[in-house]
């Protein structure tokens, strides 16, 4: 008899663990999913955009093997926008995401681009405003996204 009574028990105890760590659960997806704070990004489509964020210059190795600069490719410089927060960007054929908290967007000036690096130069490590066309970047460049700018200015500070 007083075996079944210490079954009986132990067997009350687990099933209330298991509601007890349920009901945690439950909250802790509850509290992450609503959070208004970093964890929530603001998402993108592609298309016209207008993205805030510092510009920047990485350097990739170019031709002829696309693998070192040290050991004689070409430099290739790109522009960076570097976003202060992450952005989720949403495939255009589907409402789910398709990456979460992007940073490094590539601004692609056109074919003249390097030609036009001097006019954009004194931005560098400055906070800007770019206004253009948002789409994925494919082989064709070095970042998984690109922005091509219609418009490039110096983002205005609030004080």
């Amino acid at each position: 008899q007083i075996e079944g009574l210490v079954c009986q028990h132990f067997r009350s105890e687990r099933r209330i663990v298991v509601i007890v760590s349920r009901i945690l659960s439950i909250i802790a997806l509850l509290t992450v999913t609503s959070w208004p704070g970093p964890l929530a990004a603001e998402c993108l489509r592609y298309g016209d955009v207008t993205l805030t964020g510092r510009l920047m210059q990485q350097v990739y190795a170019g031709p002829p093997d696309y693998e070192s600069v040290t050991k004689g490719d070409e430099p290739l410089v790109i522009w960076i926008l570097l976003l202060e927060n992450g952005v989720c960007v949403v495939d255009g054929d589907s409402s789910y995401p398709r990456t979460f908290s992007e940073r490094e967007i590539q601004l692609v000036l056109g074919a003249d681009q390097y030609e036009k690096a001097p006019e954009y130069r004194h931005l560098l490590g400055k906070t800007i405003s770019v206004t253009g066309t948002f789409q994925p970047g494919g082989a064709r460049y070095e970042k998984r996204f690109v922005l091509l700018p219609h418009q490039i200015e110096r983002a205005r500070t609030s004080r």
